[in-house]
């Protein structure tokens, strides 16, 4: 019995150890100790998910106002009498990490590893996977060296599959610098950027997604700006205000636009009429309709209407003819029985009818 009691607490604590060494490896993106020899020492390590301290932290009222969750950092020192600094900066959701990089970003976007994209300078390396976000810098370090600590805390991270937004599948193609992408999740981020870096491009009085991009065509360049509304009525409306367009960039030669759906794509620069109208030209949206059921399993149509629907409809004819006979044959029941019960009662009134005797006194 005791050396039950000894495996058994044994088991228990082996248990305990191993979720909390699971929960520390997930929330710990950071190098271990003796993963890098350059990393000789850890300076400081701060953690806080207080937005108000993201006010000391680069571009820190950037990173408030997309969706921040929650933010580490740490400082190591190197051989050199030189630090490098890590921070980890997790997301609400990977729409806002992706738009955190490109609003960040101190060079043009690559495709990963590390990460899903990627922005790299000689002194910094910035990347987003998933709803994460990770900004490695260091003044007097080796790139090579901030590599691979790149790369170890992508490994750490684990493999995600996000989705890039759909919006930006939606910019067109032809001129179109994907290195040069910027994408506002939402128009606080759209405020805060333009505030401190570009100034104020678009009056914007609704909530909705931006993506900004370069163009080039035929030696023409400029910018295009892509906007989503939450509806076409309000996209409809916004394009109707001639008002709105007098804050984009007046030094701009030219202005074009063109409105798809809830989408309206603003085009300006040095284009002429003939290079926008190729570029604005791809510019579509489409409503997709997705049936109940999974389209993956059905393959055959009668009449051109799906054998799912077909199957419901007569299962519903089944379902209300098999009602009607179990209503039929219920109320057939209660019939039957009440005439056996009727029955029976005026066969036994007969009876004591029948056993009656008349006594007759004859009384003088």
């Amino acid at each position: 019995m005791k050396s039950t009691a000894f495996l058994f607490i044994g088991a228990l604590i082996l248990a305990t150890t191993a979720a909390a060494q699971v929960e520390v490896v997930s929330e710990n993106y950071f190098p271990s100790n003796l993963e890098f020899k350059e990393l000789q020492k850890l300076v400081s390590e701060e953690v806080f998910e207080n937005p108000s301290r993201l006010l000391k932290v680069e571009g820190g009222n950037l990173i408030s106002s997309i969706g921040f969750e929650k933010f580490r950092r740490r400082v190591y020192s190197n051989k050199n009498t030189s630090s490098i600094s890590i921070e980890v900066i997790t997301f609400q959701d990977s729409h806002a990490a992706f738009s955190a990089l490109t609003l960040l970003r101190k060079s043009d976007l690559q495709n990963g590893p590390p990460g899903d994209k990627a922005s790299s300078m000689p002194n910094s390396i910035c990347f987003a996977q998933g709803r994460i976000l990770v900004r490695i810098q260091g003044q007097g370090i080796a790139q090579d060296l901030l590599a691979r600590a790149a790369n170890s805390v992508s490994n750490r991270i684990g493999p995600v599959h996000p989705k890039v937004p759909s919006l930006v599948s939606h910019l067109p193609e032809l001129g179109y610098e994907s290195a040069s992408l910027r994408f506002f999740s939402g128009l606080k981020a759209y405020d805060a950027y333009c505030k401190n870096i570009i100034g104020p491009y678009l009056k914007l009085d609704s909530d909705l997604e931006i993506a900004q991009a370069i163009y080039q065509l035929e030696k023409q360049t400029g910018f295009l700006w892509l906007l989503s509304f939450p509806t076409t009525a309000a996209a409809e409306e916004y394009i109707a205000d001639p008002v709105i367009f007098k804050s984009i960039n007046r030094k701009a030669n030219s202005l074009y636009t063109k409105r798809a759906g809830p989408l309206i794509a603003i085009l300006s620069g040095d284009f002429d009429s003939t290079s926008a109208d190729k570029i604005l030209g791809s510019l579509k949206y489409s409503y997709s309709i997705r049936w109940v059921y999974d389209k993956r399993n059905q393959s055959k149509t009668i009449w051109g209407i799906p054998t799912r629907i077909l199957e419901t409809v007569v299962d519903s004819l089944l379902f209300a003819a098999l009602l009607c006979v179990v209503s039929f044959v219920v109320g057939f029941g209660f019939a039957v029985l009440r005439f056996i019960l009727r029955r029976r009662a005026n066969q036994k009134s007969i009876q004591q009818t029948e056993q009656d005797e008349i006594i007759q006194l004859r009384l003088r």
